[in-house]
């Protein structure tokens, strides 16, 4: 026979009564976490960094937010260890509207102007250097042999 009331199921032997709940045990030289912390963010919108200043913030060292009514900044204001306040000021950064691209005819015309002459230069003395080490690593090992 099921019972809605308790969703619980009877038949004809005992009653399944309801189990005691276990609570988690937690050892007792373990920190105790903050039970009532939110997380939320702190703050309000401001006309200016003066306003910022004279704003009380939360004591427990969590950051407070102010945006700009203009839109122009984000001001972060946060109590630091020493009893002062830390006040960071985030702006956007602005790109030119000017800015130029590359392309692909560009890119051509100055590999043209580069001088492969400079990097053969390079790949011959390169090869010079590994013949002369293998020259004295030889040089070493007959020495060794003697």
């Amino acid at each position: 026979m099921y019972n809605p009331y308790l969703n619980q199921y009877y038949g004809t032997q005992q009653m399944n009564r309801p189990q005691p709940m276990e609570m988690p045990i937690q050892p007792q030289n373990a920190p105790q976490m903050a039970l009532n912390r939110q997380n939320s963010l702190y703050g309000k919108q401001v006309d200016s960094i003066d306003v910022v200043k004279a704003i009380d913030i939360p004591l427990d060292g969590s950051i407070s937010y102010f945006p700009l009514t203009n839109g122009s900044a984000i001001i972060t204001k946060q109590l630091q260890q020493d009893g002062t306040s830390k006040i960071t000021i985030y702006e956007p950064k602005t790109q030119k509207e000017d800015m130029k691209f590359a392309t692909i005819e560009d890119i051509d015309k100055r590999l043209e102007k580069l001088g492969f002459s400079e990097i053969d230069d390079l790949k011959d003395d390169l090869e010079d250097l590994k013949k002369e080490l293998k020259d004295i690593k030889n040089k070493l090992k007959t020495k060794k042999e003697d």
